[in-house]
């Protein structure tokens, strides 16, 4: 019956728990920030469209009075009718296209930019969780051993082989590790809340900590170093877009009604770029341009700095790891041998806490060692453009 009821539980709570997967998934999907990129995308379009849509046509119309003496005679009217049109040039035209493209792939690479940045933070968020909770079972399980030093020296205080003052002691050494258990379960529950706070999601109770950050085999640009190439294209198409220094001509015509004639007219407006030949407009592209360019360098430099770096401090953090594992495997024999060695009155309970003080210790830091290993890791993931996509 219990082991049914246990696997009820079991149940639940897996159908309630959230996967790493499947709750990054969730926080993208709940980003405001990347639904209102992606709507600018949209807008960036309708304006691309707006610049070089044809515009509305202008009528003209007239009447005018030809006659010479108008209190002897009779008014003779004339009427006039004119169309025009402006008409942006096809050069024009193209280039605009060009600069709205160029504008819709930054959006785009925002977009890219914002979610890269966003799946970091959520890694981030995610493993400060899993190391809460990792610590909270860790100190669970010191919990576990002070409480089998208890019951030996309860045993042994019973056996009126011990006085009170050591068991008080190894009281006080449970009810401290059981204290401490209760303080990171709470940071525990805290750092899941902001977990599920920052993904925007309430309606799971348990997340899942199985996942482990590794470097990641798929490599591309950094998402920052892609956006500054692009905004550099569009400086480049708004250059390309000033060197016209006419945009539109007018095209026109108009009939013309007089009393003793008819006129008709075609003609074309043309700009003259005396006065204002876009100077300033390729200026200000230019240094757009070479703006870009000095990011981009100084990007592509700390980004050559950055990741050998990372990459030293894990190989270290490996290193240091492999060595507390093996310290940590003789403690544990050695932990053994003196309860054992305190059940018999080898020895005292001073040193049996200090040698379980120093293996918890060796394996709070194979703990601080693995979380730096995947700190570094979702860091280089992220600089060589693994969460592009």
């Amino acid at each position: 019956m219990s082991r049914v009821f246990l696997i009820t539980i079991c149940s639940i709570i897996s159908l309630y728990s959230q996967g790493y997967e499947d709750l990054l998934s969730r926080a993208i999907e709940n980003s405001t920030e990347l639904q209102i990129i992606q709507n600018r995308e949209r807008e960036i379009l309708l304006k691309g469209e707006i610049s070089i849509r044809k515009e509305n046509p202008n009528l003209e119309l007239e009447i005018a009075d030809f006659s010479s003496k108008r209190v002897l005679q009779e008014n003779e009217l004339g009427t006039r009718v004119g169309v025009s049109h402006s008409l942006l040039l096809p050069s024009v035209k193209a280039d605009r296209q060009q600069l709205t493209q160029s504008r819709v792939d930054v959006a785009q690479e925002q977009y890219q930019v914002k979610k890269a940045e966003l799946i970091y933070s959520f890694n981030i968020y995610y493993l400060d969780y899993k190391e809460a909770l990792k610590r909270e079972l860790l100190e669970q399980e010191e919990v576990v051993i002070s409480k089998k030093i208890l019951d030996i020296a309860s045993h042994r205080f019973n056996a009126g082989s011990i006085a009170r003052g050591e068991l008080l002691q190894a009281k006080i050494g449970y009810q401290e590790a059981l204290s401490l258990s209760k303080l990171l379960a709470i940071d525990t529950i805290q750092r899941k809340n902001s977990l599920l706070l920052f993904a925007k999601v309430t309606t799971y109770e348990e997340i899942q900590s199985d996942h482990i950050f590794s470097r990641s085999s798929t490599t591309s640009t950094h998402p920052l170093v892609r956006l500054t190439e692009k905004k550099e294209e569009v400086a480049n198409a708004e250059l390309a877009l000033a060197t016209h220094t006419i945009d539109e001509i007018e095209l026109f015509s108009e009939i013309e009604f007089e009393p003793d004639q008819d006129i008709f007219r075609v003609g074309i407006t043309l700009p003259l770029p005396i006065f204002n030949q876009k100077s300033q407009e390729k200026q200000l592209a230019q240094i757009a341009i070479n703006n870009q360019r000095l990011t981009l360098a100084s990007q592509q430099r700390a980004l050559e700095l950055e990741i050998p770096q990372l990459q030293k401090e894990i190989t270290i953090q490996e290193d240091l790891q492999s060595n507390y594992q093996a310290l940590v495997s003789e403690q544990e024999n050695l932990l053994e041998m003196y309860q054992k060695a305190y059940g018999i009155a080898k020895v005292n309970l001073l040193k049996l806490q200090e040698i379980k003080r120093q293996l918890m210790s060796s394996k709070t830091k194979i703990l601080e060692s693995t979380i730096a290993i995947e700190q570094n890791s979702i860091k280089i993931n992220y600089l060589q453009g693994a969460y592009n996509e």
